[in-house]
């Protein structure tokens, strides 16, 4: 029965009757359960920031599905969205590749151009059948113009100095060095299926190469300790084969050339995978920052680092 009713007890004691009116009480709630049950249905609200997080600004508002900011230094990720959700990297998978090479070969071996590469699709560094390049000038060409060709001709070297026999089989050896570094560093959602980042189908949507903003910017951590790979600032106009002929780099990174503070990075795009961005910075100067956008779209990678890098600026 409602706590609103009363229960009357009349009692008859030596010739008086006495009434005594007792509410009933409901039994007390456990606070605790009662808070928790209320969180789970969404009854109680958030906390409020405490004095010591009113300063920090707002996240900004992101077009990528996926992003972070990553202190490599500290290990310690300063932004998060959707940070463990696997999508397409697209040719930010260049940075595997060009650490693979790396720890295999020295970044001054000579390596051959075969007319393989030259067909891979996307011939950004313009490679000619027969030139020459050392693994350094076509780390440079590959990671600044994403040269496709530049990948599939480092893939095709390395495969082979292991053992090769074929075209295809070089392309195999080196993308299982690929997979096996990235399950050295401990990127058990990374996986690899070729040196450039093209996707296996893109009109059916089949994505090639995969990760998470979390894993691509831990990746890209470890590869600094390539000064290589470290700071890309500034890009050479062109960079010269053995035999002296020069190719124009037409750099991707657009953020590279125009934003303070941004020293290296790389760039992807598929339609399978949208737009990727994965950039390095020193803000301020001496402390690295490293961000990651993924699935955003070709313009827009630009716009949500932007947005990131100011945020970072302000943290």
């Amino acid at each position: 029965m409602s706590s609103l009713f009363r229960f009357i007890f009349i009692c008859a004691l030596t010739g008086w009757a006495l009434l005594f009116v007792l509410p009933l009480k409901q039994p007390r709630a456990d606070s605790h359960k009662t808070a928790r049950y209320a969180a789970l249905l969404g009854a109680v609200d958030s906390p409020l920031l405490d004095a010591s997080q009113e300063h920090l600004p707002l996240p900004p508002h992101l077009t990528a599905e996926a992003a972070v900011v990553y202190d490599p230094l500290q290990n310690e990720f300063l932004f998060q969205k959707n940070a463990e959700q696997l999508f397409g990297i697209a040719s930010i998978t260049k940075i595997m590749t060009a650490l693979a090479a790396l720890e295999r070969i020295g970044e001054n071996d000579i390596i051959e151009i075969h007319a393989e590469a030259v067909a891979a699709e996307g011939d950004e560094a313009g490679l000619l059948t027969g030139e020459h390049f050392s693994l350094r000038n076509l780390i440079v060409l590959m990671l600044a113009s994403s040269s496709n060709d530049a990948a599939v001709a480092i893939a095709e070297h390395v495969g082979f100095v292991y053992g090769a026999g074929s075209f295809e089989e070089s392309q195999n050896i080196f993308v299982r060095f690929m997979n096996e570094t990235a399950g050295n560093l401990g990127l058990t959602d990374t996986h690899f299926e070729n040196p450039t980042g093209l996707d296996t189908d893109e009109k059916a949507g089949i994505i090639s190469n995969v990760s998470t903003a979390e894993e691509t910017a831990r990746l890209i951590g470890y590869a600094l300790r390539y000064p290589l790979m470290h700071n890309m600032h500034p890009i050479p106009a062109t960079l010269p084969s053995e035999e002296g002929s020069e190719h124009v780099l037409s750099p991707t990174h657009t953020l590279l050339m125009n934003e303070p503070g941004v020293i290296s990075g790389k760039t992807g795009f598929t339609d399978a995978a949208g737009g990727t961005l994965a950039t390095v910075a020193e803000i301020p100067v001496g402390k690295l920052s490293i961000i990651v956008v993924l699935n955003s779209t070709r313009l827009d990678r630009f716009d949500d680092t932007a947005r990131l890098l100011d945020w970072l600026r302000t943290h």
